[in-house]
């Protein structure tokens, strides 16, 4: 007896017709639409950054067993940092530094990331002591907000970093000389690290 395999693709797609005009319809008021297609969110382009760690953007000084960093937090600056390091100190900026006032003088704020270290333990810092000349002015901090728990102390234990955030009232101004002074101690090697800053600005756009 001869099998007829040809007609079953027919048969099925009979019973498929069949199948769907028995369904049973929707409700009255209630019409079949077609299952939301999941939006594709487009993620947001990351701001511009350079490759610069943090010590490279920094002021290092040594005073007697004091070792200590400051760091400017002025936008331009983090723009030449690398994505971890200018996110981290983006995100320190704007959550202790987000609620301090400018002077009554007017003029912006200038945020620094200050930081004391020593080799040795039970050596003490003075955080009103360390000051800022900008266009031979010198300038005192106006507000300094505590962001380790030992900074209240004022002393270093052995391997310990104490970490506050600066506030510098005035016209400071970073693109040109800048000296940190931590009482008979300065340095002046910022206008070294605006070159390079700058140069790695420079070369952000080629990255894109």
């Amino acid at each position: 007896m001869r099998k007829d395999f040809g007609r079953v693709p027919l048969v099925v797609g009979l019973w498929a017709v069949v199948e769907a005009a028995c369904a049973p319809a929707p409700p009255p008021g209630e019409a079949r639409v077609p299952a939301a297609v999941p939006r594709r969110t487009v993620p947001e382009a990351a701001p511009p950054s350079g490759s610069l760690r943090q010590d490279q953007i920094s002021v290092q000084m040594v005073a007697g067993a004091l070792r200590i960093e400051v760091t400017p937090l002025a936008a331009w600056v983090l723009e030449a940092a690398a994505p971890d390091t200018r996110d981290r100190l983006a995100r320190i900026a704007e959550a202790h530094g987000g609620t301090l006032t400018a002077p009554a003088g007017g003029g912006a704020l200038s945020l620094f990331l200050v930081s004391f270290s020593s080799p040795q333990p039970g050596t003490e810092f003075r955080p009103d002591d360390l000051h800022l000349v900008s266009r031979g002015l010198r300038e005192r901090p106006v507000a300094i907000r505590a962001i380790t728990p030992s900074w209240g102390s004022q002393r270093l234990e052995q391997q310990s970093t104490a970490v506050a955030l600066y506030a510098f009232g005035g016209e400071l101004d970073l693109a040109r000389e800048l000296t940190v002074v931590y009482r008979e101690v300065e340095d002046s090697s910022w206008a070294g690290k605006v070159a390079l800053i700058e140069a790695e600005r420079g070369r952000i756009p080629q990255r894109r």
